[in-house]
């Protein structure tokens, strides 16, 4: 299973169902603050149980998680669908992002295993991003041509059935240490890891997070009609499907090409305002970033369970956070002040990733 093609159609199917939603929420509930409890718990969900996932997956092995994720999925989703009560849809979405945290974990510790992680990782980006991009699109389109505002959740949850009976019937083999480690020690593992990769852990945060920022503020600031800005943020992850599935090809080290994004950043971030185009920039430099960071822990640790938890929980807490505090900032002062806190952050971050350890030697000294 060099290309594992079943992990590509999953990561597609779990993003679709998670944005299904996304565009009718104005039809699910009056409250526009309850609206975005409903968006953000799916986040929180995710984010509170992607180290515990990455933890659990080299303990039990990562077929075991991925099956219970895409479980937990499906269930969501048909509850999504059947009660849609604002306040029950805030437990389902909840419930959704743990089997989406269990998923993205389990998964990338997968591939990081994998001969040819790089071009694995970025394939597997692409198909996270094309099913975010359709189940935004898909969905609103079903629901306006049909009037059903959940069409589109239904039939995500239906494809979503499909494939945990594909992921069910398939025999996935176990990669990494087979060892039964105690929880202890990897929780001993996991305190190493956040010491040892710190640079990369604040990379993730900042870079995604600033990704995260970008759209969350677009909308409001850019004056443009609600149709235009739908297509400009699906269209910033197209940008982010094209330049994941070309950064293998690049032939660049992992940790330059962090820092080379990171530099990038700090005008993008300044200047996407002006026009739709940036913010396509922005959106594939997103790409270069996920597939850099990934492909240098594939490098970089042992244990691919702990190493891409601690990158889900970074990612989802990078767009959990930037996009509020930016949001935050910009209602207290101004949108300059706002992009210059997290060019200030990119900028740092540019600085110190060189000094990320590759299971704790230099990644310049492994590679010589």
């Amino acid at each position: 299973m060099d290309r594992p093609f079943f992990l590509f159609i999953a990561v597609f199917m779990v993003m679709a169902l998670s944005n299904a939603i996304v565009p009718v929420l104005p039809s699910l509930s009056d409250d526009l603050s309850f609206q975005t409890l409903i968006f953000s718990a799916y986040f929180f969900g995710a984010m509170i149980t992607t180290l515990p996932a990455g933890i659990a997956s080299d303990r039990y092995g990562q077929p075991l998680l991925i099956r219970i994720s895409l479980a937990l999925t499906l269930i969501s989703g048909i509850l999504i669908v059947t009660l849609t009560d604002p306040v029950d849809l805030l437990i389902w979405r909840f419930i959704e992002g743990i089997g989406a945290g269990f998923f993205v974990s389990s998964a990338l510790s997968w591939i990081g295993y994998q001969k040819d992680t790089l071009k694995n990782t970025g394939l597997f980006m692409a198909s996270l991003n094309f099913g975010l991009l359709c189940g935004l699109i898909g969905s609103g389109w079903l629901a306006q041509i049909t009037g059903e505002i959940l069409l589109g959740a239904l039939v995500c949850t239906l494809t979503t059935g499909l494939v945990c009976i594909m992921v069910f019937i398939l025999k996935i083999p176990r990669l990494g240490t087979q060892d039964k480690t105690s929880a202890q020690v990897l929780v001993r593992e996991t305190g190493s890891q956040i010491l040892r990769q710190y640079p990369l852990w604040l990379s993730v945060i900042i870079l995604l997070g600033s990704t995260g920022y970008v759209q969350a503020v677009f909308p409001e600031l850019s004056g443009y009609p609600v149709h235009d800005i739908s297509t400009v943020l699906a269209a910033m992850n197209f940008a982010t499907i094209i330049a994941s599935l070309a950064t293998p090809y690049l032939r660049i080290e992992p940790v330059l090409l962090i820092r080379i994004s990171a530099l990038m950043i700090v005008p993008l971030i300044f200047s996407f305002l002006i026009a739709p185009v940036i913010v396509l920039i922005m959106g594939a430099v997103a790409g270069l970033i996920m597939v850099s960071q990934v492909g240098y822990l594939a490098l970089a640790e042992e244990r691919q369970g702990i190493a891409m938890g601690l990158y889900s929980t970074c990612s989802y807490a990078g767009m959990t956070l930037l996009p509020a505090i930016g949001g935050y900032i910009i209602s207290y002062s101004s949108f300059e002040t706002a992009s210059a806190v997290i060019a200030i952050g990119a900028i740092i971050t540019a600085i110190i990733i060189g000094k990320c350890s590759c299971k704790g030697f230099n990644i310049h000294d492994a590679r010589a």
